[in-house]
Formats: C-alpha cells, sequence, structure tokens
C-alpha cells in the first residue's frame, strides 16, 4: 500500500494551511510534499525557495506512480536502510538536533515526514532493479562517446556511467508514458500561478535560512 500524501491524525492542527496539487490513483500530492522533497533533497528535487510550479507537481505525480508500483512489487528497504536514509538526510541539515528543531518549527510531524524518505528509498530501488540493472553499454557506445583509446581507466568508467544513466532515464520516461496512461491522476492547477510554499525550507549544513518568498 502506498503511503505517499498521507497525513498523520491531527495533522489539521499544525500552523500551516495545506494545498492538495493532485490525486494520482486515490493518493493525495500536497505543497507540504512538494516543500518537504525540496528540502530534504527527495526524489531528485533540487532545493529552491521558488514558489511550486508545474514541473514540481508532475515531478511528484511521478514519484508517486513509482512508488505505488514499487508497493505493489513489495520492494520494501530494510528498517537499517531506513534509518540509514534518516541519518542521511539529517547529515544534510546539520545533525539530527537541527533536524527535529525545523520539524517542531514548522509544525511537521516526524513519523510523516521519515515515511516520505522511506518512499524515496522504494523509488531509488525501483529505478535500479527495474531498469538500471538491464542497462548494457556496448563497446561501440562508450568509444564513440570518447573517441578511440587510450584513455584512462577513470575516463571510461565515468563515460560507462554517463551512458547508463542516459540509457536508464529513457526507459523510466518510456515507463512512465505508459504509466500515466493507465492512472487515474487528477491536478487541482493550484500551482498555475506559483504556490508559495507553506513553510520555510531547512537550513542546510552551513548554509543560510531559506524561507518562502
Amino acid at each position: 500500500m502506498a503511503i505517499v500524501g498521507a497525513a498523520p491524525a491531527g495533522y489539521a492542527s499544525t500552523a500551516f494551511v495545506d494545498a492538495i496539487l493532485a490525486d494520482v490513483n486515490g493518493a493525495i500530492v500536497t505543497a507540504s510534499d512538494a516543500a518537504i522533497a525540496r528540502g530534504l533533497g527527495l526524489f531528485g528535487t533540487p532545493p529552491s525557495d521558488a514558489p511550486i510550479r508545474t514541473v514540481d507537481v508532475g515531478r511528484l505525480v511521478e514519484a508517486w506512480l513509482i512508488e505505488q508500483e514499487a508497493a505493489r512489487l513489495q520492494i520494501q528497504p530494510s528498517p537499517p536502510e531506513v534509518e540509514e536514509a534518516w541519518q542521511t538526510v539529517a547529515g544534510r541539515m546539520g545533525g539530527m538536533d537541527a533536524l527535529r528543531r525545523w520539524l517542531d518549527r514548522v509544525g511537521l510531524d516526524e513519523a510523516w515526514v521519515k515515511k516520505l524518505v522511506e518512499a524515496e528509498l522504494r523509488w531509488r530501488r525501483f529505478i535500479d532493479v527495474r531498469f538500471r540493472a538491464f542497462v548494457f553499454v556496448p563497446e561501440e557506445d562508450v568509444t564513440k562517446a570518447i573517441g578511440p583509446g587510450p584513455h584512462a581507466p577513470e575516463v571510461r568508467e565515468k563515460t560507462v556511467d554517463a551512458l547508463r544513466e542516459d540509457a536508464t532515464a529513457r526507459e523510466l520516461a518510456a515507463w512512465l508514458t505508459e504509466a500515466r496512461a493507465r492512472a487515474t491522476i487528477r491536478t487541482t492547477d493550484a500551482e498555475k500561478a506559483g504556490l508559495p510554499l507553506p513553510f520555510p525550507l531547512p537550513t542546510p549544513a552551513g548554509g543560510p535560512e531559506t524561507t518562502p518568498r
């Protein structure tokens, strides 16, 4: 069962007003999901305090589709893997105490946010086992990309990695096109004019505080 987009009991009592952005097969995408994804760097989302736009909603819709398929295939990270990912997220914020201070300040439930981190692990694992693991990079493609040798091993390795990622992205994009066609997706268009973030983003370790514009 997908867990993304599900707010905890009592969530309505938090200090900010959330906004529904989309419904993906019954799973709700909210503005707080978009803000958390930006603040913690989840689902390939770059950090930014700019208003939420259509591209942000599209990225989360795709993440929800992948997470749902990963759950169907019973792709599940282990508790130690989830904890390691949670510690990694905290490290980017300057430690667990700093992360928890941010959660308290903006009124977010730690267990819910941690579930989003767990969902991202399923998202990454699905891409790995469904696409990246099956990509084969022919030697002729490597030669075409970097030219005839000799080349340092690290140059060849980086080229192979780049070609593998390109192929993975193409396969994933094709799968997402089909998944979108099969899914029931409804968007509210709340982001059309640029939707402000519902709360300030966390401050990265050593960085200036980020607040919504």
